[in-house]
């Protein structure tokens, strides 16, 4: 019997103890999806993490912050610019960054951050900081309709002309953009989308890829990655899906990151992998061929390529990518199309994208700073190490207490089977 529990307890320790840390490590804070403790943690660490940017002097703390800024204004990076003014707070110290959040909290007019981005515009050389509103002057974000006023009329609700009205009616003119006053307060926006990065929501059209995919037919496979992603972002823009939509803008991303060099080897290999398991060669080939095998206009050939890639996709595969662009889609949304280029330039893997994730939703563009200050050790940040809860507590507890049976029964087959002499009687005298 003895003999039946202590070969149990050996097979079973190792299964609990695995089972352990494999709960409290592999199930890290940026596996929980949305999860209020998730973001809170990624914050706070973020947070801490940027103070530690820069020199230790406090006194230059200031000038390192302000060329890091004016470097990244020389390359055009304003993703970059924004994230080093909402870090400001942070990298500049305890006295400077006190003031800046005490000047935000008196603002009025904005979200946090915007009100953040003007506080931290006030420690900036005056030519930085025209330079910075300048540009945002010229690249605006994309406007939006404003709400109705009180007094004024839905405009749902407001009828339109009958036809023969809207015939004889004289088209208005278009109203004029009013250009900003002289001495207009000029709002820095974080997380707009200039007018330039429209470019990362253009995939193409299916006479394009017709040509792409002739010349991957004729043995041109230069890049067979692009290729691919083009074809199932154009395939999934046919639907009006919100996840269609995403799928779209993640593609037109990573064509980006691709033809721009910025994508790492491994992330490359990685994308590979799952873009070919959602467009296989067997099935994309053979129809591709069957495409151009006779002459047609180019209409023709577009709708028939258009046919063999929707064709062609294996959706059992498409899911993990589809997984994989949705993460990307969130990161463009926290930050930008610009700063998700920027961060996917250390990206390695599919942890490293959810990283990127997390710490995007819980910071915003902060995380373009840590990128440009660390690299990819810089998304580290998002693991939460052991993570304390019901299953880990009870699986420590059958740990434990398994180890103590076997040490029981240990001591038990010892005291059985090893036995200890008898003292022998002594003669005891007359």
């Amino acid at each position: 019997m003895l003999a039946v529990m202590f070969n149990s307890l050996l097979i079973l320790l190792p299964v609990i103890g695995a089972r352990a840390i494999s709960n409290a490590y592999d199930q890290d804070l940026t596996s929980r999806e949305g999860a209020a403790e998730a973001l809170q943690h990624a914050n706070v660490r973020l947070l801490e993490e940027l103070t530690t940017f820069g020199p230790r002097d406090e006194d230059s703390k200031l000038p390192y912050w302000q060329d890091r800024i004016v470097a990244e204004m020389d390359g055009r990076n304003m993703s970059a610019v924004r994230g080093y003014l909402l870090a400001a707070p942070q990298m500049l110290g305890r006295d400077l960054g006190e003031q800046i959040r005490v000047r935000a909290e008196a603002e009025v007019t904005g979200t946090p951050d915007e009100r953040l981005i003007r506080a931290a515009l006030q420690k900036l050389p005056e030519n930085v900081a025209m330079r910075i509103m300048e540009t945002e002057r010229y690249n605006p974000p994309a406007p939006q309709t404003p709400a109705a006023l009180p007094g004024e009329a839905d405009p749902a609700e407001t009828q339109e002309p009958p036809p023969e009205l809207a015939e004889a009616a004289e088209p208005a003119e278009a109203p004029e953009t009013p250009e900003p006053a002289a001495d207009a307060p000029i709002v820095l926006q974080a997380n707009v989308r200039n007018e330039d990065e429209r470019r990362f929501q253009i995939l193409g059209s299916y006479a394009d890829l017709a040509v792409m995919s002739q010349r991957w037919i004729e043995g041109d496979r230069s890049d067979e990655l692009v290729l691919k992603l083009t074809g199932l972002g154009l395939v999934q823009q046919d639907y009006s899906d919100g996840l269609s939509d995403a799928t779209a803008l993640s593609v037109s991303i990573l064509k980006s990151a691709r033809r721009s060099q910025r994508l790492t080897p491994s992330f490359s290999d990685y994308l590979a992998e799952q873009v070919d398991a959602a467009l296989p060669d067997a099935a994309l080939e053979p129809a591709l061929q069957e495409a151009f095998r006779d002459l047609a206009t180019t209409e023709v050939r577009a709708e028939r390529v258009r046919a063999a890639y929707g064709g062609s996709i294996n959706q059992a595969g498409l899911g993990p990518l589809e997984a994989d662009l949705d993460q990307i889609q969130r990161l463009a949304a926290q930050t930008s199309p610009g700063g998700a280029l920027t961060v996917l330039a250390v990206i390695e893997d599919g942890t490293d994208l959810q990283r990127a994730r997390l710490l995007a939703e819980a910071g915003g563009e902060r995380l373009i700073v840590l990128v440009r200050e660390r690299g990819r050790e810089a998304l580290k940040i998002a693991d939460a190490g052991i993570s304390w809860n019901r299953n880990t507590v009870l699986e420590i507890m059958s740990l434990t207490a398994a180890g103590m049976l076997l040490f029981w029964v240990m001591l038990s087959t010892v005291r059985l089977y090893i036995k200890l002499p008898k003292p022998r009687a002594e003669p005891q005298g007359a």
